[in-house]
């Protein structure tokens, strides 16, 4: 079991992280509670080299204190908050969830959440979404749930309205309300726009002196030599936080930036973003340039490249960074390659898929995922890329270091070690699901890619990153797995924890001595302590930055 949490220090802190962006938030008095239902976004970004991450659940609900805003439930939940509800009476909330799935159905749920016992029972047998909510009095529940399908004529816009009598509604077993009970006359329905939400959440956060603004997503973190912090997050296409943890500066962005490829100087950094489609007078249109260089000094823009689609960056350690189209059907496409200084020193057509490799002595690249049997995909190097040569991929060794392996492997980060070998972690799924004991860490020999060690976990491995002796493994499940670089061995096991909290870690980066920089899906960047328990550090959490 992992033990008790690493993290010392909390950066870029504020009320409500729990929830991404708010959907729905209603206050109680008399409980001195609140509860917000919330988006943490998407995670899946094409070739972003995070093996299984896309499948956790991105819907949230949480219950927090009136007084102190401080997060005392969390629930994850596969479909959107729709509308939640007080008890009068009693400590219990009724939540109604759920979506149209896209292609036919409308799927959800109604949910209780009691709020002493922690319990969160789903109580509709079988699923339908329920779009609103609403208590009569202490034993009748009103209920509006959409139609079961798409072919209803008024399927995105007309419900079915109920009312659900019990006596005690805090013993209502789980799924015991079955079909007929929630078919009623038909009504008109909207869903929640949000706006409220972020009202109430900013309100009551500058009521007790702690500012609220949406935020998710730390999907890169790196530290520099100075000691500061970079971090990419949505609304920041990149940031910089002094050792302190006090921001020093952010250059905005309204997506957000992907990634960060420091310059070997550390003067400067490249960041990717991929631009969401927006209204504008002239239709659906993306804004901003696609990917920068920035000034670690200032924030200052220093040079831009508009390629005019996503982009995906590889870097490597002396400087030089690929910047190729990047998409999850676009495995092709013009790359640029630029030398240590910025300047391109050539564009040439790389059909491979990205091997999200720090600290890499080479720039690697996977040929090929694409339409090609299983197990046959390798890792290869780029080489050349003078002016009178076009880059060619050097093929290193087999992806899979499993020849015989039955189900399709999935790579995921990868660290460069001191020496000749890499760290990869990497997932096997069978018909689209993650298997049990099929996420993986890999220690392989370079060139050859022989397996040196394999760790094998449940889990699918978020962020990758290593020091001189110990392999960082982050894992969807919030666990950071302490590797021996040399063996495989497990040397710790810690459940990333904020306010009692579990989070889940979307990056990481290795900061010497014992350090952990963690950005996580939530929008906080987690310095961590990983030294053993006697270390001097002090043991207390703090919040630094906002």
């Amino acid at each position: 079991m992992p033990v008790s949490s690493i993290v010392r220090r909390v950066l870029a802190d504020r009320p409500f992280a729990e929830v991404g962006e708010p959907r729905v938030a209603v206050a109680d008095e008399r409980l001195e509670r609140l509860v917000v239902g919330g988006d943490m976004g998407w995670i899946a970004w094409p070739h972003s080299g995070r093996a299984g991450i896309e499948r956790w659940p991105r819907y949230r609900v949480g219950v927090y204190g009136a007084r102190d805003l401080r997060c005392r439930q969390v629930y994850d939940c596969p479909w959107p908050v729709n509308s939640v509800a007080f008890h009068p009476l009693l400590p219990l909330v009724a939540v109604g969830v759920g979506r149209y799935d896209g292609s036919w159905d409308f799927e959800g749920q109604l949910l209780l959440m009691d709020l002493e016992s922690g319990d969160v029972r789903p109580v509709l047998d079988g699923g339908r979404e329920v779009a609103s909510v609403q208590w009569l009095d202490g034993r009748r529940l009103r209920l509006v749930v959409t139609p079961e399908d798409k072919d209803y004529e008024y399927a995105f816009s007309h419900g079915f309205e109920s009312v659900l009598e019990r006596e005690d509604w805090r013993a209502v077993p789980a799924q015991s309300v079955g079909y007929r009970e929630v078919m009623g006359p038909r009504v008109p329905y909207a869903y929640p726009a949000g706006g409220d939400a972020r009202d109430l959440l900013a309100e009551r956060g500058t009521a007790l002196g702690a500012a609220w603004a949406p935020r998710r997503q730390v999907r890169a973190v790196e530290v520099l030599a100075d000691g500061r912090v970079l971090a990419t997050a949505e609304g920041a296409l990149l940031e910089c936080r002094l050792p302190s943890g006090e921001l020093q500066w952010s250059v905005p962005d309204p997506d957000g930036g992907q990634q960060i490829h420091v310059a070997a100087d550390q003067r400067s950094a490249w960041v990717n973003v991929r631009h969401t489609l927006r209204p504008s007078g002239q239709g659906w249109q993306r804004s901003g340039t696609l990917v920068q260089r920035v000034s670690l000094a200032d924030g200052g823009l220093l040079e831009a490249i508009e390629p005019g689609h996503a982009v995906t960056l590889t870097g490597s350690r002396d400087g030089r960074l690929a910047v190729r189209r990047g998409g999850p059907d676009q495995p092709g496409g013009e790359t640029r390659l630029l030398a240590s200084d910025g300047t391109e020193t050539t564009r040439f057509p790389l059909t491979a898929s990205d091997f999200r490799l720090r600290r890499g002595a080479e720039l690697l690249f996977v040929r090929d995922l694409h339409g090609v049997p299983r197990g046959r995909a390798w890792v290869g190097a780029l080489d050349g890329g003078a002016a009178d040569a076009e880059p060619e991929l050097r093929r290193l060794f087999a992806l899979d270091w499993e020849t015989r392996r039955g189900s399709h492997l999935f790579p995921g980060p990868a660290v460069r070690l001191d020496g000749a070998a890499l760290v990869q972690a990497a997932v096997v799924r069978d018909e689209e699901q993650t298997l049990a004991r099929n996420a993986f860490v890999v220690r392989r020999r370079l060139p050859d890619g022989a397996p040196e060690w394999v760790f094998a976990a449940d889990e699918p491995v978020t962020a990758l990153d290593a020091d001189e002796d110990t392999v960082y493994a982050a894992h969807r499940s919030g666990e950071v797995v302490l590797l021996d670089a040399r063996t495989g061995s497990p040397r710790g096991r810690h459940r990333l924890r904020v306010d009692g909290q579990v989070v889940v870690p979307l990056s990481l980066a290795a900061a010497g001595a014992g350090r952990l920089l963690v950005g996580t899906v939530d929008g906080r960047i987690l310095d961590c302590d990983t030294a053993p328990p006697a270390s001097p550090r002090g043991p207390a959490v703090t919040s630094a930055g906002e």
